[in-house]
């Protein structure tokens, strides 16, 4: 009886190893492994987000650097954003072009808003995030 009790811890460490091995492999697994697309790392080289959370106006500049025209959806704040945003815009912006919103009382061109959107006063917390056709793009204050 000795013997047969060896083997059987033998054969439980075993299975319980296998088990750890599978779960790592399902937490870990690649990238496409995991239902991960690569997209969005893709727009993201192509597509820019410059939030200038200071002055009057405030800005936030969207650049295009596909060759494809894209669709900018919606512009607005990320820390505590008021009840009326994000903005819906629904501006069409050409490959290699870039486009700039405004807010705030001295905003004239593309306006979003005669109000400020950003809170400059939390620094990297505050940032500008924008909906496109491409995917959801942030950039933050500071």
């Amino acid at each position: 009886m000795t013997r047969i009790a060896p083997s059987m811890s033998m054969m439980a460490l075993g299975l319980l190893l296998a088990s750890a091995l599978a779960l790592a492999l399902m937490m870990f697994g690649s990238a496409s492994e995991r239902g991960i697309s690569m997209r969005p790392a893709e727009a993201a080289a192509n597509v820019r987000v410059i939030a200038r959370c200071d002055g009057n106006p405030e800005k936030v500049q969207v650049t295009n650097n596909t060759r494809h025209r894209i669709k900018i959806r919606t512009v607005g704040s990320i820390y505590r954003p008021y009840d009326f945003e994000p903005l819906s815009v629904g501006k069409r912006l050409g490959g290699g072009r870039t486009m700039t919103f405004e807010s705030g009382p001295r905003a004239n061109g593309n306006v979003l808003t005669k109000n400020y959107i950003f809170n400059s006063d939390v620094g990297s917390r505050e940032g500008a995030r924008v909906a496109t056709s491409v995917g959801r793009f942030v950039d933050h204050c500071g």
